[in-house]
């Protein structure tokens, strides 16, 4: 009877094993990374300087973050 057992749970581990390698993905397929990194055309890094936001942006962004720090820590 223990015999029986040991040989359901063998024989139940190694089809779970071939379910498995059935519908795993090839060991030579590339993740989403690997194909971006070896597209070639992409982007270049070179900034834009017209993109940027200007002094006023910058001094609006910057005004906000302290009046944001100013309510929190008064109210």
């Amino acid at each position: 009877m223990k015999l029986h057992r040991v040989f359901a749970v063998v024989l139940f581990t190694l089809c779970v094993a071939l379910a498995f390698g059935l519908c795993a993905e090839p060991a030579a397929a590339q993740s989403a990374d690997q194909k971006l990194a070896t597209q070639s055309g992409l982007g270049s890094k070179k900034i834009d300087a017209e993109k940027l936001p200007g002094k006023m942006e910058m001094g609006l962004a910057f005004g906000s973050l302290v009046a944001a720090i100013a309510a929190i820590k008064y109210l």
